[in-house]
């Protein structure tokens, strides 16, 4: 087009206002809000037994709870931190402490398991299925929260955003599930949280990606 005004006038008149998004904290607030309870509702689909906070290992739930829900809500934050240039999300060294903690008490939790008559045992849900169930529609929301900004390197905020939403199923779970863990819970566990992220990263590139 040879008449440099009547274009930029045509592409004045087509751009639609761009709309600033929150900041990192209040998005994270709004995801929380929304993606918990939601979380909750997907839960009723799936039978399970309440946590029973008289057993001697619920002091360790409880620990568990407050650390994955910790890690799960910074996760998140770094996860948006990711998609805006020129933020600076939080190192690995936050976690690290988060995730030692964690599994240390995991392990304390595993002995104590041992420790216990079988008969002390209830029987848990499928971990791992609640887990993936409960991780669908924060999966959903956390993709579209990231999709309102895109990101420069969108691998990498999903990978991020998963581990987050993986710990948010973790914390879920603690509520519905034996207060005592066993070698396979565990093993569920992990094979969930690595599911989720991969799964976070499949079904959300195309929509986190910059249009190119």
């Amino acid at each position: 087009m040879a008449d440099h005004d009547l274009l930029i006038e045509k592409l004045s008149r087509s751009i639609a206002p761009v709309k600033r998004p929150w900041q990192p904290g209040w998005r994270v607030m709004a995801w929380l809000a929304m993606a918990l309870p939601c979380g909750i509702a997907a839960s009723l689909l799936l039978n399970r037994t309440l946590t029973d906070w008289s057993q001697s290992g619920a002091a360790w739930v409880i620990v568990q709870l407050l650390l994955t829900f910790v890690a799960g809500t910074l996760a998140i934050r770094n996860a948006f931190l990711l998609s805006i240039a020129g933020q600076q999300p939080l190192s690995w060294k936050w976690f690290a402490p988060l995730f030692g903690i964690w599994f240390a008490s995991t392990l304390s939790n595993l002995h104590l398991h041992y420790s216990q008559e079988s008969a002390a045992s209830v029987e848990g849900p499928n971990c791992y299925l609640f887990m993936l169930v409960v991780s669908a529609p924060m999966m959903a929301i956390v993709i579209g929260y990231l999709h309102r900004t895109r990101s420069l390197f969108p691998a990498q905020s999903l990978a991020v955003a998963g581990a987050g939403v993986a710990c948010m199923a973790l914390t879920l779970l603690a509520f519905c599930h034996p207060a005592h863990l066993s070698a396979p819970d565990l093993l569920m566990h992990f094979a969930a949280i690595f599911t989720i992220i991969a799964g976070t990263i499949a079904l959300g590139y195309r929509w986190v990606a910059l249009p190119w």
